[in-house]
């Protein structure tokens, strides 16, 4: 799969967005760096990558001395050949002998990449996994808003949930979140969209007691 830059007024550019690897044993990614006229290899594992760069693990004995490079990265099916220029922009130690480095691209990449990258399992919007749930749930709104009869937990994580309402809930709103078997935890509402007659919404979890209730109590119901 060729790369071309994108256009900078595309609908599909997505320059802020991260999305982080997952079935990593798929993906071969390594920095080429010329080097005294020779290309050397540096093995290296993609963390994430957006449309203008990505953050890859590697280890480099002198990092500062190869601030421009160039990132291949391949997946074990062949559908995945992406080639990108660039250069390291931070560097952040995670392991003895082993950095975090940002690549900044030199050209902004096609999107469509990414979209193959999610199709084929290779990367992820979400940094926590999921465990899909389809569970009902009670959600309980502060005083004075519209109670909510009917609300669903679709998926959960370590982070958050995500939730089909019948009524429309607020960005920011928090909420006391109650499953079948009594656990309860505080949420925020992170984003809210239309879902036919329903609305789906992103919560995050309030602080770690919460977290730990609802995903005990639901990983047991599973």
């Amino acid at each position: 799969m060729t790369t071309t830059p994108s256009t900078p007024g595309s609908a599909q550019n997505r320059n802020g967005d991260r999305f982080h690897a997952r079935n990593t044993a798929n993906l071969n990614a390594e920095l080429l760096v010329l080097q005294e006229d020779e290309v050397v290899r540096h093995p290296c594992q993609m963390a994430d990558i957006s449309v203008g760069g990505c953050a890859v693990r590697v280890s480099l004995a002198h990092p500062e001395e190869m601030a421009v490079a160039v990132l291949r990265v391949t997946d074990t099916t062949g559908e995945v050949d992406l080639e990108v220029a660039g250069r390291l922009c931070w560097n952040q130690q995670t392991s003895v002998g082993s950095n975090t480095f940002g690549f900044r691209f030199r050209r902004l990449m096609d999107a469509k990449v990414i979209d193959h990258m999610v199709a084929a399992g290779l990367v992820t919007r979400r940094q926590e996994a999921r465990t899909l749930a389809g569970t009902n749930i009670q959600l309980r709104r502060a005083h004075g808003k519209l109670a909510v009869e009917h609300a669903t937990l679709e998926d959960f994580s370590t982070t958050g949930v995500r939730i089909h309402s019948n009524k429309e809930l607020e960005v920011a709103e928090r909420l006391l979140l109650t499953t079948p078997s009594g656990a309860s935890g505080s949420v925020s509402v992170k984003w809210i969209k239309p879902s036919g007659e329903l609305f789906e919404c992103g919560c995050i979890f309030q602080n770690l007691n919460s977290a730990r209730a609802i995903n005990d109590a639901l990983a047991a119901r599973n």
